[in-house]
């Protein structure tokens, strides 16, 4: 994933600070700029212009590709050759279709229609140019719906194009005006910044940019070290044993066939063969297993020892059975983003 940061010229963040963030964004991998031209909020013209030629040139000196949000009224004025253009709404698909056999383009992936995507399709736009951004929603209870957003994504990649989106940060300075952060999905605006990017990661978009413009170097971390659509999930250790834990250390895959009552890996029992050893049954974790619950089974399964679920339903003890760990109860609700043949792993806090 080529993820980003948001840099926005005359606002109350120092200018420096600006300058800084880029530099350690560009050192910690990031490979995206969001900028705005539409910021009713900047202090007055003369800086916003000052702050947004130091943005520029900084962003291009650190190799960014920078995405400057423009409205069709603006267009004109920021029509400059090396940015990749957000065009919001307004536009018409007449005048889509001709910038983007000139340049690089984004969408409005919040508004964009199948009809209009056809009808570019018709005009002969350079689709290779074409990528799509969602907005961001300053405003509390106004983000997107998280099945809305799917199914927006659904639309755009029918289409090959790629899909990015915003997550807020929790820690560092939100932007003005409302200061409520900056998340495409309303459920983000509670999360962490960490916590939203493993989400919309879970639902399959390219890439993922933070909204507000001063997050915490551990925010950076954390959205930087999303990189595909695996599904990471946060669990509490339970188990001792030296054997569980190195097995579920790895990543695994959710079956192609779908349980009812657990997600279930496809590599665990061959993990467990390749690192050896036994997996003795623990009577204090072998007891009823509960939503959330991560695990293993152990030698008393014969040929399913080493077998690695993650249980979402109400299940009675099994002696064969040792619960090894559990999901956090926050991130309960990642479990249901895990398709068939998706990527997941667990990260113990």
């Amino acid at each position: 994933m080529q993820n980003g940061i948001s840099i926005y010229a005359g606002l109350d963040y120092d200018s420096e600070e600006n300058l800084s963030l880029i530099e350690t964004a560009a050192t910690l991998g990031f490979k995206r700029l969001f900028t705005s031209a539409q910021i009713p909020e900047a202090t007055d013209a003369e800086t916003f212009q000052d702050d947004f030629a130091e943005i520029l040139m900084t962003a291009t000196i650190n190799g960014f590709e920078i995405i400057l949000d423009v409205n069709a009224d603006n267009f004109s004025q920021y029509d400059i050759d090396g940015l990749t253009l957000r065009l919001d709404d307004g536009f018409a698909p007449e005048q889509v279709a001709e910038i983007s056999r000139a340049r690089k383009i984004m969408l409005n992936a919040s508004t964009v229609t199948e009809k209009f995507l056809n009808k570019l399709l018709e005009l002969g736009a350079n689709f290779d140019n074409i990528a799509a951004l969602h907005n961001f929603y300053p405003h509390s209870c106004t983000g997107l719906d998280t099945y809305f957003f799917d199914n927006q994504n659904r639309i755009l990649h029918d289409f090959g194009i790629q899909v990015g989106a915003f997550v807020p940060s929790k820690d560092g300075k939100r932007r003005l005006p409302l200061r409520e952060g900056l998340p495409t999905l309303e459920d983000c605006r509670k999360f962490s910044t960490d916590l939203s990017a493993r989400f919309l990661a879970t639902l399959s978009v390219d890439f993922i940019i933070i909204g507000d413009g001063q997050p915490t170097r551990e925010e950076l971390l954390a959205v930087a070290s999303i990189q595909s659509d695996e599904v990471i999930l946060h669990a509490q250790l339970l188990s001792n044993d030296l054997t569980t834990v190195e097995i579920l250390s790895n990543h695994f895959t959710r079956r192609a066939d779908v349980a009812k009552s657990v997600i279930r890996a496809a590599e665990g029992r061959q993990i467990f063969k390749e690192v050896g050893g036994k997996i003795p049954p623990d009577n204090n974790l072998t007891i009823e297993r509960s939503f959330g619950d991560i695990t293993i089974d152990n030698d008393k399964f014969g040929r399913y020892a080493g077998e690695v679920h993650i249980v979402q339903d109400i299940l009675p003890a099994d002696e064969r059975v040792n619960i090894a760990a559990h999901i956090l109860e926050e991130e309960i609700f990642l479990m249901g983003y895990i398709k068939p043949r998706q990527k997941f792993s667990f990260k113990f806090v």
